[in-house]
């Protein structure tokens, strides 16, 4: 990661923020949103991964590493604290309450770990249009009764 700062909504591009261990996978997730006009960052681990969400405020992060448990739901309130954008968490475990734990510490969308590059693609571009149309969760919404 360079030190330029930028910011998520230049123009009309998306910035793509992959935290994960997985280079096979980045390397292919990269290139499929690469392919759709997204600027990817990559990180590896989760110091480096939330100092770069804090400094790019990404319209996406997938989050993909191995943590135990209580780390990886501090993380995902720490992500969340960084950045408006959608944060899709990849998980192997389906455990009711611990998606319910990850959708209380921020997470979007709690993505199996099975997904196929594709699959995990259409399912960021569905967020990524939607937060078009959605108010930032950092906005308040006035309501006239």
């Amino acid at each position: 990661m360079t030190a330029t700062t930028f910011s998520a909504h230049q123009g009309s591009m998306n910035v793509i923020l992959i935290i994960s261990q997985d280079t096979d996978m980045v390397r292919v997730w990269k290139l499929l949103f690469e392919q759709r006009n997204c600027r990817v960052i990559c990180e590896t681990n989760q110091h480096d991964g939330l100092s770069s969400a804090r400094l790019i405020s990404p319209t996406l992060t997938i989050l993909d590493l191995d943590l135990p448990h209580e780390e990886r739901v501090r993380l995902c309130r720490d992500l969340r604290a960084s950045a408006n954008g959608t944060l899709l968490l990849i998980n192997s475990s389906y455990r009711s309450i611990d998606v319910l734990e990850y959708k209380q510490a921020g997470v979007d969308e709690t993505v199996p770990a099975d997904v196929s590059p594709m699959g995990l693609l259409i399912k960021s571009l569905a967020w990524l249009a939607r937060q078009d149309w959605i108010v930032p969760r950092k906005q308040s919404v006035q309501m006239y009764g």
